[in-house]
């Protein structure tokens, strides 16, 4: 082999490793995965790769793709960091802007505000605990999702009334040349969230603290503080998200997020957001999202039940976990 292959093959070797160390690949096999899938999928069931079922499956993977965000950066942020109240908090969300909404688009700015501060509020509870408290996350979030749970059957008496104003449900259902509403709605998501953590102090904070708390805490950074605000966006995007599975559904119910809370989490760790914190990005995520619908629409297409796609969630998310979930961020 001479000089110049030689170099030319070191080169790409090295170019590999830098596209691998900073998760692009993950991000190119998920999507690739769910080429694959659609595939299959048109293989087994003629029609499901058409382009309108490949809109309807992206309309689904927005709404997981909403929720996840607020996964992604409580993982990312690190300390062991996962958020299982998430699904609980879209519920609320859900109900909240359900009955303060009550079918009139007037209302909806007044929803808005007051599901982002209720779910700021309670999300702020979770990172003291977690922060100040040194509560386990773990611990502290499932209290928190009972804790949710129960204020939801509170406010709602156990039966949660009003509707989606029409606004709200031509976001959640319409469409602009054949592409759902969503769809738009969380390509603008993307592309803030991405600037968000590039081109900000606080997106840098969050890397910093995912990747090594002590040092970013020694460069006077008040860490407790930043966590604390990171589960606050988390419970916010969490709520507000449940506003956007009220766009879908038109009308809400109580558990209307459960399902949510796992899939949140593989969406993330498929994306190739590391658990220790500090590497990944919500492109990632977005294909993690994007990837684990579609294989959810194909085992629906199987007629695989519920409980069987949630066998399939955990046994992906094992072999996630043993396969790359446990990396180092360095």
């Amino acid at each position: 082999m001479s000089q110049l292959q030689t170099s030319e093959a070191r080169n790409s070797g090295l170019t590999l490793q830098k596209v691998k160390s900073h998760g692009s690949f993950k991000v190119l096999v998920a999507y690739v995965l769910a080429v694959l899938i659609f595939i299959a999928g048109q293989i087994i069931s003629p029609g499901f790769g058409e382009f309108s079922n490949i809109m309807n499956v992206l309309n689904i993977s927005a709404l997981l793709g909403f929720i996840a965000l607020a996964q992604m950066l409580v993982v990312l942020s690190g300390g062991e960091g996962i958020d299982l109240s998430v699904g609980a908090m879209a519920s609320l969300g859900a109900v909240m802007s359900s009955q303060i909404i009550g079918g009139l688009d007037g209302n909806l700015p007044l929803a808005v505000f007051v599901v982002l501060a209720v779910g700021f509020l309670i999300g702020c509870v979770s990172g003291i605990g977690i922060s100040y408290f040194k509560v386990p996350p773990l611990v502290m979030t499932l209290a928190m999702a009972s804790v949710i749970q129960g204020a939801g059957l509170v406010y709602t008496n156990g039966q949660p009334k009003g509707m989606a104003s029409p606004l709200l449900k031509e976001l959640g259902t319409g469409r602009t040349a054949g592409i759902p509403n969503l769809v738009f709605v969380w390509i603008v998501l993307a592309a803030i969230v991405a600037l968000f953590l590039t081109r900000t102090k606080w997106g840098k904070l969050l890397y910093g603290l995912g990747t090594n708390r002590l040092t970013t805490e020694l460069s006077g950074v008040r860490t407790r503080v930043v966590r604390t605000v990171v589960y606050g966006a988390s419970g916010a995007i969490s709520a507000i998200s449940g506003m956007m599975l009220l766009s879908y559904t038109g009308t809400a119910f109580l558990d209307i997020g459960a399902t949510y809370m796992l899939p949140t989490i593989i969406a993330v760790v498929i994306g190739g957001i590391a658990l220790t914190g500090g590497l990944g990005t919500y492109n990632g995520t977005v294909a993690g999202a994007i990837l684990l619908t579609s294989l959810s629409s194909i085992l629906i297409t199987l007629n695989i039940s519920e409980g069987g796609r949630q066998i399939v969630y955990g046994i992906i998310l094992l072999l996630l976990l043993v396969a790359y979930g446990r990396q180092k961020t360095t």
